[in-house]
């Protein structure tokens, strides 16, 4: 077990703020006393009470690691802090006696180290006191950081939840306008309607989620938008479909049920004759574009937007854009997540 685990920059910093005000608070005092300024005798004081302060941090350092946050930890550091300052004190003064100078006169040698001790005590119980109510403040800190990030997990685990019950519920009339199709096809010609049931059982496939567990990628929300686009083009002329996604855009994670919605806004109710879907992945976003030409005199499915939108805020919570333009019979979506 290391007793200084955690010993680093912050405690230094602590204690060279205590030698400021305590060197600060010494100076004021002897200039309204007249006393005379030496600077090399301020410089070393001033490094002792520094060092004197890392002992007391040090103690409380190792008190925490032993003890944990307690009572007893904070007493054992203060006076482990009393005991090492007072002796490293001793020491130093011992081998450089000039430095106590005439200020201070005592009786014998047990006043003068009973003196030091008070004085050392009063110091390190304000020190590790301190050091104490910092260490509960960031622990506080770091408690509600975590439960705020476990909430958000769980608030955005509820919401992908949603999006895999969403994308398990297949459009009625699509799946009735379907059937009707693959009957009608068989009636035609055994091929014909052997392809348009493969065509809906890909659909169903790709629009039924396997292992809920699993993450979503942009491959999978591909996958889902081309079995949607084969399956809507047995019903009526289909879009000609253009896919620019690199391989490392495929594998990137992408909620479910983004892509699609997106699909069928650009379509305009089928209207469209083109659909091109690109992606490029970035070193902290993914963009994924869907254009169409469409034919229709007025904008439609904006619910499907409107929709995207609000999954985007609550799972991105602002980091993620979605920018339509719609002119000209052409129709263009971008998005961008963060990768």
């Amino acid at each position: 077990m290391n007793l200084f685990a955690g010993f680093g920059r912050r405690h230094l910093l602590i204690a060279a703020a205590f030698c400021v005000v305590l060197q600060l608070t010494q100076s004021v005092y002897a200039l309204l006393g007249k006393e005379e300024f030496r600077l090399l005798e301020f410089g070393a004081w001033s490094a002792m009470y520094f060092g004197m302060f890392l002992i007391g941090l040090a103690c409380a350092v190792a008190a925490d690691n032993l003890l944990g946050p307690s009572a007893k930890s904070v007493a054992l550091a203060v006076v482990a802090s009393t005991l090492a300052a007072t002796l490293a004190l001793e020491v130093i003064l011992a081998l450089a006696p000039e430095l106590e100078g005439k200020k201070m006169q005592f009786l014998s040698d047990a006043h003068r180290i009973a003196f030091r001790l008070a004085t050392g005590a009063g110091w390190a119980l304000l020190l590790v006191v301190f050091y104490h109510m910092l260490q509960a403040s960031r622990r506080a800190a770091e408690h509600l950081h975590g439960a705020r990030v476990a909430a958000l997990a769980a608030e955005r685990k509820v919401l992908e939840d949603d999006l895999r019950a969403m994308q398990s519920r297949v459009d009625p009339q699509l799946l009735f306008d379907t059937l009707l199709a693959v009957d009608g096809a068989y009636a035609q010609d055994v091929q014909a309607g052997q392809d348009a049931l493969d065509a809906l059982i890909r659909f169903l496939r790709a629009a039924l989620p396997g292992d809920p567990a699993a993450s979503t990628t942009l491959a999978g929300e591909q996958e889902l938008a081309e079995a949607y686009l084969a399956l809507v083009g047995r019903l009526a002329e289909p879009a000609h479909l253009e896919i620019s996604v690199p391989p490392e855009a495929r594998a990137a994670a992408m909620p479910a049920m983004l892509l699609l919605p997106l699909v069928r806004w650009a379509l305009d109710d089928r209207s469209a004759t083109q659909l091109e879907i690109s992606a490029r992945r970035g070193a902290d976003a993914l963009e994924v574009s869907v254009r169409s030409d469409s034919r229709a005199g007025a904008p439609t499915g904006e619910a499907h937007i409107a929709g995207v939108r609000e999954r985007l805020a609550r799972l991105f919570a602002g980091d993620a854009t979605l920018d339509v333009s719609f002119s000209g019979g052409a129709r263009h979506a971008r998005l961008s997540i963060p990768a």
